[in-house]
């Protein structure tokens, strides 16, 4: 029960009863008391990211008294009392080497594009949807052009722009027809 005399109020206090009964917590919880120290530990969880044993995508700041969380409430969807500060997506730059055409499960056909395989996070990423020709069009991309490629939300690969126009590119055709057939 939350505040009972057995669960304490406080986020860090509860950290600390857990590493009591043996759940060690993260050693890099740490209190911050204002926006500037929220910053700081911001970017030094940055800093920090590639170095670290597991991924993490961002930093949650939680109001720490439990009367203060009370008092501020919740959603249906979220605590007014936390809030998530992502990092900035990982990229990297890597070739366009062919674009084919999949089918879907209910008859949508997509261009993914297969890339020069990259590493971006820890992740040897080899293909991004290119959702529609629209997009395509939108980009301006070709087989042979160098691309920047972006892990959204550190899992899902797209190509966010042409960072060269390749010299010997080849423009990406629409099928006439099923892809498959």
């Amino acid at each position: 029960n939350v505040g009972s005399p057995s669960v304490p109020l406080s986020q860090m206090e509860r950290l600390a009863e857990l590493d009591r009964l043996g759940l060690k917590p993260s050693k890099r919880v740490r209190g911050c008391n204002t926006v500037e120290e929220c910053l700081a530990y911001y970017n030094e969880l940055l800093a920090a990211r590639d170095s670290l044993a597991y991924e993490i995508d961002g930093v949650v700041f939680k109001v720490d008294d439990g009367s203060d969380r009370y008092m501020l409430g919740e959603t249906s969807k979220h605590p007014n009392w936390a809030i998530a500060f992502k990092f900035p997506p990982r990229e990297e730059g890597t070739i366009v080497e062919d674009v084919v055409w999949q089918v879907g499960r209910t008859g949508v056909i997509t261009p993914v594009a297969k890339l020069r395989p990259v590493n971006i996070g820890r992740v040897e990423v080899s293909s991004a949807s290119l959702y529609n020709p629209d997009e395509i069009a939108r980009l301006d991309i070709a087989i042979g052009d160098r691309v920047l490629v972006r892990r959204a939300g550190d899992v899902i690969t797209k190509i966010t722009s042409v960072l060269l126009k390749g010299k010997n590119r080849t423009p990406i055709t629409t099928p006439k027809g099923c892809p498959c057939c």
